[in-house]
């Protein structure tokens, strides 16, 4: 059957229509297919190591076990690089910039949500060229198959500019960040990275000398003593004298050339020594003939202390017959003895002092009444402290003489020899009262007499008391309370508090990073339960060492449910930590915030937009920068940026957003658009199979009519 001109055209519009409409849903559709994602799959905490380069991600999952990782510059998961490991704690070396964090587990599953984390200070080695005179470069090292090698050699580091030439023994190091680094520690990262570096010393002196008279004079080494002290540093210059003999010595704080009018000091030996306080010191030598050394030396004093240390306290126990001394030392040098005496007469260093570097010393000594002093490796003595050693207990009574719970009931009644009870509480408060038969005996700590709050159930509630002579016996009570109770069984801590730093403390966040000092031995954590009755334990190395540390607080409540607190303990090689906790910058793309660090509030208006683009540094390079998800935003979110400074304490900036939503307006235009624009690919589609298009607007009228017409007729 054919079809009329008008039928042709009225089918090719329904075509390109339905063609169109088709491809929109397609396209609408598959970008609404649910991709696989997992809720209880996350990455918990990416932080940058004190090893600069080396970003720490840690993460968590539900039943399935991990198996990789995505790391990637953006926040499109697609244009990430992928990384094998089925470990929860995964290393990788990144070099500067922010990137985006994802997990994968055995599943095929990806975590929803990525984790941004930002390098700011990844190694990078100093080339310099056309070098005069004295200076430093930085040496980046990498490892390979758990071996470490030089990036570059110091050659191809630094070059000497035309007439002058690198003197080969003044290579030395004065700062190095690999030394603490071991093999296992780098082993597992996958791929070959820079770790670490250390800075040397150069000099390019010239080639010739005046009048070809001076060629072999220098100054070839300045030496000190590596060891800590509490008065000036004696230098050691060896020199090396050319045509004339040596004349004097100049010694200054700053890097100027001398000339003959300059402050010299006579001598003509080529070994020179000088006492100096703690500093860079930078040493020429000059001859007869009043020519200079076209060298220097530079020779760096330090470890110079004249803090003495000081005892914090001094504990005696007449049960075990000892002392135990703790002591600190605040210049740096560290603790190097103790001196223990019956007679208050003040030790010197040939004294006979017990040799020890802990911060904690326990002796043996007999009841009497001693006299206490410390010494720091400096040579620095402390004041004294006095303690008594009373006489000793020497029962073994580790029994109560009585033992009660206000308004309860025990079951059976009270007796010294039976240690375990049953009672009924009808309130949620139970008040326990407790005495010794001994005065030396005592209750072990958070096991006496104390008010303990009952949960709905049964309630172990446990007494402890240690005899004179150190041995535990233990009375336990099996309180069931069975009113509604208001303490809910909790597993998290209610404070955390450290002897160092000010961390900053959230219960909802359980990892941590924070610097200590290099004199700081031991950290002490007091660490709180919001649930009283939780068992709280405290994992904490007995000495800090340098670098990285790591305490762990697990808090298990009385429904068995527990958490786990981490904190990363950096100890640094000085005794400086950073408070700032300031953001430097704070940049959100396609918005101006107008950015001030104190401002610590902000609201932008979101638009139809579900994701942002923010970059934020720290003031300080060694702070932690946290930021919470930007993808899946909405109306309600609010953003927060966190800035944890060395010294643990925090400093939160918030973005609230305000999603605009589309009007019914909005809704009507783009429909009217949608129809004016298929009508537009409708007409040109019709021209190019060689159609006349027209609107016969008669038809159109009587179409209206004939409808109304009809609905006329119908009523």
């Amino acid at each position: 059957m054919k079809m009329t001109k008008k039928q042709n055209i009225i089918v090719s519009i329904l075509f390109v229509f339905l063609v169109i409409v088709g491809t929109v849903s397609i396209t609408v559709f598959s970008k609404n297919i649910n991709e696989s994602y997992a809720l209880d799959l996350r990455i918990t905490n990416a932080v940058v190591s004190n090893r600069k380069d080396v970003v720490t991600i840690r993460s968590t999952t539900g039943s399935s076990s991990i198996v990789g990782y995505y790391v990637g510059t953006n926040s499109n998961i697609n244009n990430a690089t992928y990384y094998a490991s089925n470990a929860t704690s995964f290393n990788v070396s990144l070099i500067n910039g922010t990137y985006h964090l994802w997990v994968k587990d055995s599943t095929g599953k990806v975590a929803k949500y990525a984790k941004t984390v930002t390098v700011s200070n990844s190694c990078s080695s100093s080339y310099i060229s056309n070098a005069k005179g004295n200076g430093t470069s930085k040496h980046c090292y990498y490892t390979a198959d758990g071996n470490y090698l030089e990036e570059t050699k110091s050659e191809q580091l630094v070059t000497c500019a035309s007439g002058y030439q690198r003197q080969a023994n003044d290579s030395n190091i004065v700062e190095d960040s690999c030394a603490n680094l071991s093999v296992t520690s780098i082993r597992n990262m996958g791929l070959t990275k820079k770790v670490c570096y250390k800075v040397w010393t150069y000099s390019c002196v010239p080639t010739g000398g005046a009048a070809g008279s001076t060629d072999s004079l220098s100054v070839l080494s300045a030496t000190t003593s590596s060891e800590w002290t509490n008065g000036n540093k004696e230098i050691v210059v060896t020199s090396k004298k050319g045509t004339n003999n040596i004349a004097g010595y100049y010694i200054s704080t700053n890097s100027n050339k001398p000339n003959g009018s300059s402050n010299w000091n006579a001598s003509s030996s080529t070994t020179w020594t000088t006492s100096q306080g703690a500093g860079t010191y930078y040493i020429w030598v000059k001859d007869t003939a009043g020519n200079i050394s076209a060298n220097y030396k530079s020779v760096t004093v330090s470890k110079i202390e004249t803090t003495p240390p000081h005892i914090d306290s001094v504990i005696p126990s007449s049960i075990n017959k000892n002392l135990t001394i703790n002591a600190s030392d605040d210049g740096g040098s560290g603790i190097a003895g103790y001196y223990i005496s019956s007679e208050n007469s003040a030790p010197n260093l040939s004294s006979s002092w017990n040799n020890s570097n802990e911060n904690s010393y326990t002796i043996e000594k007999e009841p009497g009444t001693y006299y206490i002093w410390v010494k720091d490796a400096a040579g620095n003595i402390s004041g004294s402290k006095t303690a008594t050693i009373a006489e000793s207990s020497t029962t073994d009574n580790n029994s109560l003489a009585s033992l009660s719970i206000k308004n309860v009931e025990l079951s059976p009644e009270f007796d010294p020899n039976t240690t375990e009870y049953t009672a009924i509480a009808s309130v949620s408060k139970a008040v326990i009262d407790a005495t010794l038969q001994d005065s030396n005996a005592s209750f072990v700590k958070k096991y006496g007499p104390r008010t303990v709050n009952l949960k709905s159930g049964v309630n172990n509630i446990v007494i402890k008391v240690k005899s004179a002579l150190g041995n535990v016996k233990e009375y336990k009570i099996k309180v069931t309370y069975n009113g509604k109770s208001s303490n809910i069984a909790s597993a998290r801590l209610k404070s955390l508090k450290l002897n160092s730093g000010n961390l900053t403390f959230d219960p909802n966040i359980t990892e941590y990073r924070m610097y200590v000092p290099q004199s700081l031995e031991k950290l002490e954590v007091e660490a709180i339960a919001e649930d009283s009755n939780a068992e709280v334990k405290i994992d904490n190395p007995e000495t800090l060492q340098t670098g990285d540390n790591e305490v762990t607080i697990t808090v298990t409540a009385t429904d068995g449910t527990s958490t786990v607190y981490t904190l990363k303990i950096i100890k640094k090689e000085t005794n400086e930590i950073s408070t700032n906790n300031y953001l430097k910058s704070l940049t959100i793309t396609g918005y101006d915030i107008k950015f001030q660090r104190d401002v610590q509030e902000y609201a932008i208006s979101l638009g139809n937009k579900t994701y942002l683009n923010i970059n934020a540094y720290a003031e300080d390079s060694n702070a932690e920068v946290t930021i919470d998800n930007t993808k899946y935003l909405t109306k309600d979110s609010i953003i927060h940026i966190m800035v944890r400074a060395e010294d643990g304490s925090a400093r939160i900036y918030t973005i609230t957003l305000n999603k605009s939503s589309i009007g019914v307006l909005q809704i009507i235009l783009i429909i009217i658009g949608a129809i004016i624009l298929l009508l537009a690919i409708a007409y040109v589609v019709l021209r190019l199979l060689g159609y006349s298009v027209y609107i016969n607007f008669g038809v159109i009228k009587d179409f209206f009519l004939n409808l109304f017409r009809k609905n006329k007729d119908d009523d």
